[in-house]
């Protein structure tokens, strides 16, 4: 079946509106601020052979290059004949999703004429998924959380009573982890109704022409991106705070025609705690992102961006962590390869690339009130967005995640904390030609006399290892981390008695382009 450009388009932008009506389910039914407030989720349409389709545009971007990757997974224990209409696939194995225990993938299938047409995947971020607060202390992945194998969750739309109950007992915060899940579910039959009605109203048997077609023209888009890229090999490293001492993770992007293959050089063996090792599917997903933000920003996410790209890293190290490494922090260390593969590229295409971001943080509140209530809430802390070619970086921006900005006030009327500052971190940001963005400053103090100590878990990136600038740029100011006024070196489990005040100082992006000389009006302030 043959679609022309217009129609191609119509249809391809009706499937993408599915997504993301199936995304705003899941914001409007959430329980959990991590979700409803912090969107930590994404929504994805697959064909039958769980090629990416169409991408829900609000969803968190590297969801999308992790999802079809599950969706195999799942089908290989799965496979299509043995599904049935309403059945629901789950997992949150980092090593088939997204990379840590806390985000839970949703598969379901979508039939016509008695099979499998099409999949729904959704993913989230859960409020809780058991195991230690001490993420950075943590040795192996038993010890971050429950880890669900594929399964079946529902059948027919109906919970498994078993698969909930084990659930269930093993989170502090039942109500909002459950919640959450029914809501991914609700948006999967979401998509499902509207992708059946599709196909009605198109008298389509399935989806297989119009996926080939989107794949086809999406992947000549990206090569001939590529293409416009000159021959070579680039190569560049950047420096991560590690756990006990900054670590160096280096590349080598090679560029022949239409192609570009990624090698990850010279990385350290995965670390034996601290959570900050990445699966090899997490870091080939911040890879495929990075590589599309730089080559075709313009094109809707779809299976057809991915082609002309291959990635390898070595097994064993902190990009391609073997089980049971611990993997709850595995951003610390993921985030970075964006700065990476930018600085590897800038020779090549200095007008596309940006220089080092101060990297987002997610802060974590918890505890236990006096009637045996427990209070979990998220709230995302934003550093400076690196510069770029004439074009200052932003402030306060949560790069490279699409997180959103948590409500301070809904932060204070769930858990016993009252916000003291929040505002930019003033001088964090790297000077240039173009200046970075500056980074976040936030005060916040447990309340006081009420009896409730408050555990802050708070891992700032960059407290050891500054956002670095780009062509002659100057580094982002590194973060820093106080308590009761005394600087900390370390991020970790904070325990916050009555009063006590937590203060996070943000790192600053970097600059781009060396500032010419005797130019004054480009200062960080």
């Amino acid at each position: 079946m043959a679609f022309d450009p217009v129609e191609l388009q119509i249809l391809w932008s009706r499937l993408i509106h599915v997504t993301e009506e199936a995304w705003q389910t899941i914001w409007r039914a959430s329980f959990s601020t991590v979700i409803g407030e912090a969107l930590d989720f994404g929504v994805e349409l697959l064909d039958a052979d769980g090629n990416s389709l169409a991408h829900a545009p609000h969803s968190m971007p590297v969801f999308h290059f992790c999802l079809p990757a599950t969706v195999r997974a799942l089908l290989e224990r799965f496979p299509p004949d043995t599904l049935e209409p309403g059945d629901v696939l789950v997992t949150n194995d980092p090593w088939l999703c997204a990379g840590h225990l806390p985000d839970i993938a949703t598969v379901s299938p979508i039939f016509r004429g008695g099979r499998p047409v099409a999949y729904v995947a959704s993913v989230g971020n859960a409020a809780d998924i058991g195991g230690t607060l001490e993420s950075a202390r943590a040795m192996e992945v038993y010890e971050e959380g429950i880890c669900l194998p594929p399964l079946k969750g529902w059948r027919g739309y109906r919970p498994v009573p078993e698969v909930r109950e084990i659930l269930a007992a093993n989170v502090r915060h039942p109500e909002m982890v459950l919640g959450d899940l029914d809501a991914q579910v609700a948006a999967n039959r979401v998509a499902e109704e509207r992708v059946t009605a599709f196909l009605d109203e198109y008298d389509l048997p399935d989806l297989e022409a119009l996926s080939a077609a989107v794949r086809a023209r999406s992947e000549d888009a990206v090569r001939r991106a590529v293409a416009e890229v000159p021959d070579g090999t680039y190569p560049a490293s950047t420096w991560v705070d590690g756990v006990d001492e900054p670590l160096r993770l280096g590349v080598e992007v090679d560029v022949h025609g239409d192609e570009m293959s990624v090698r990850y050089v010279d990385v350290p063996d995965q670390l034996p705690r601290g959570g900050t090792n990445c699966t090899r599917l997490y870091t080939v997903s911040h890879t495929l992102y990075a590589l599309k933000l730089l080559l075709i920003p313009e094109v809707p996410s779809n299976a057809g961006n991915f082609a002309p790209f291959d990635v390898s890293v070595r097994e064993g190290s902190i990009l391609a962590a073997r089980r049971p490494a611990s993997v709850a922090l595995r951003t610390r260390t993921g985030w970075h390869l964006h700065e990476l593969l930018f600085s590897a590229l800038a020779p090549a295409m200095p007008d596309r690339v940006q220089a080092g971001s101060g990297l987002a943080c997610l802060l974590t509140a918890s505890g236990r009130r006096p009637d045996g209530r427990a209070f979990s809430d998220h709230l995302f802390l934003a550093g400076g967005q690196g510069a770029s070619a004439g074009v200052d970086g932003r402030a306060a921006l949560i790069f490279p995640t699409s997180a959103g900005n948590t409500s301070i006030e809904m932060l204070e009327q769930r858990s016993p904390v009252v916000v003291e500052h929040k505002g930019y971190a003033e001088g964090s940001a790297g000077d240039g030609a173009s200046r970075g963005g500056e980074g976040e400053r936030f005060a916040m103090r447990a309340l006081d006399d009420d009896g409730i100590s408050v555990q802050v878990s708070v891992l700032p990136e960059g407290l050891r290892a500054a956002p670095p600038g780009l062509l002659g740029g100057g580094s982002g100011a590194p973060a820093r981390l106080f308590v009761d006024g005394t600087e900390l070196p370390e991020g970790g489990l904070i325990d916050l008695g009555d009063g006590a005040l937590l203060e996070v100082h943000m790192p600053g992006g970097g600059g781009y382009g060396a500032r010419p000389a005797g130019d004054d009006d480009n200062e960080g302030t």
